[in-house]
């Protein structure tokens, strides 16, 4: 049985060969790929300051069940994952930050069924807030303090392109969590979307993309509609 990689691998690598290995290695039943559906997701990775031609773009797409990478990435991805190869690199390998690694660790031992968990997640949620999140353009930054202030380590950052065309070059929003919030939420004593909604997160950008995040995240917590 294939095993998550324990020492760090290019993304080429990581994309092009370990993660589809994972996928297949995993399997989803034809009862179980209705329930998937169809997903377009891109990744850019940035090189960084290292100087490095470890970056790269990739396009991933979940059809029927199946798992297809594309070298670049596509305008038309729903979603678009963008972020500096050291952060990529210490969420998957060096536990940094915790609250990111422990949740990658989870998916990488529980792929696909988090996925389809995930989904059904998704399919119990409050429509208003699947179509609000659908309707969602713009660039987020989200950014996790150093864990231990004085250490000299960078803030940890992520950016999230929801919608489809270009990548902005500056993100329209940003979340920024500290060390103190990201150990709660990883501790079970805060609620990430709670901490959204009272304020806990600091927001800056574009208020009115910030205030559909709001609104969306109310109708997260809210019971769908019953019918009848």
């Amino acid at each position: 049985m294939l095993a998550f990689p324990s020492a760090p691998v290019s993304p080429k690598v990581f994309f092009e060969e370990t993660v589809p290995a994972l996928f297949l290695e995993a399997g989803v039943g034809p009862e179980d790929r209705e329930r998937v559906g169809q997903l377009k997701f891109g990744v850019v990775l940035i090189a960084g300051e290292e100087g490095t031609n470890e970056g790269g773009q990739w396009t991933l797409q979940i059809i029927d069940g199946e798992l297809v990478v594309l070298i670049g990435r596509c305008a038309d991805c729903d979603l678009t994952i963008v972020q500096d190869v050291a952060d990529w690199r210490s969420a998957l390998w060096e536990g940094r930050p915790r609250l990111i690694a422990d949740g990658i660790e989870l998916l990488a031992s529980a792929a696909p069924a988090a996925l389809l968990e995930r989904r059904e997640s998704i399919d119990r949620a409050h429509p208003e807030a699947l179509k609000g999140l659908s309707d969602l353009q713009g660039l987020i930054e989200a950014v996790i303090a150093e864990e231990e202030p004085g250490s000299g380590a960078a803030d940890w950052r992520i950016g999230i392109h929801l919608g489809r065309g270009p990548i902005p070059e500056s993100p329209q929003a940003t979340i920024r969590l500290g060390a103190e919030q990201a150990e709660a939420i990883r501790d079970g004593g805060l609620h990430p979307v709670e901490a959204l909604i009272t304020g806990q997160l600091r927001l800056e950008g574009d208020l009115g993309l910030i205030l559909q995040l709001q609104a969306i995240a109310m109708l997260v917590m809210m019971p769908p509609p019953t019918s009848g």
